[in-house]
């Protein structure tokens, strides 16, 4: 999961999470420090991939780059990353080269058309051969399958399978979530005894 951490020498704040068998780290705009403050999260603490993707998707979150490398067992323990529930594929990234710099979704045409997530080094090798990019900040769930309906693409690839599966599971979350804070409607007719319940 991901963990916020403080900057020792000044009041800011950081995010480290494992990403394709890396550590990554993200820094934070005030707005998203204030974001996770709101929700309860503080420095040392663990939060779930669906509110870093929601701070990316929000410009919440920047990286510049892939951190360290691959990730020690010393590492993962103290930040306990080998108990994360959350799949690393909770968080897009690049098809060619699994950065996450700069992701943009892209209609690929090539010998087939198909669509792809690439990152601005990798869209820049491949630029002669695709005819739509959209940053993927701002690729909602509609605007997602909306993009592959109206460009009647057929084919996607890993990527973008795992993007449109993580963008359902936070759909499906944020109903279930609010179902679980609505009170259940009571019946307007009881189907035994026949008598008719109040709307208020």
């Amino acid at each position: 999961m991901p963990v916020l951490r403080k900057y020792r020498d000044r009041d800011d704040y950081y995010i480290l999470t494992r990403i394709s068998g890396n550590i990554i780290t993200f820094q934070l705009t005030d707005e998203g420090q204030r974001r996770l403050q709101n929700v309860g999260v503080s420095s040392g603490q663990q939060f779930t991939r669906a509110l870093l993707l929601d701070l990316y998707r929000s410009g919440d979150v920047f990286t510049h780059g892939m951190g360290p490398g691959e990730i020690t067992s010393d590492i993962q323990l103290v930040l306990d990353f080998s108990n994360d529930p959350d799949s690393e594929k909770m968080f897009p990234s690049c098809a060619g080269c699994s950065s996450l710099q700069d992701l943009h979704l892209v209609e690929v045409k090539a010998k087939d058309q198909f669509a792809s997530i690439l990152c601005d080094e990798c869209r820049s090798k491949k630029i002669a051969t695709f005819d739509t990019s959209i940053p993927l900040t701002l690729v909602s769930r509609a605007i997602l399958n909306r993009f592959i309906a109206m460009k009647e693409i057929k084919k996607i690839d890993a990527s973008v399978t795992a993007y449109k599966e993580l963008l359902d599971a936070e759909f499906e979350s944020k109903w279930d979530a609010y179902r679980k804070g609505k009170p259940e409607q009571a019946l307007l007719i009881d189907v035994d005894t026949g008598k008719q319940g109040k709307l208020l």
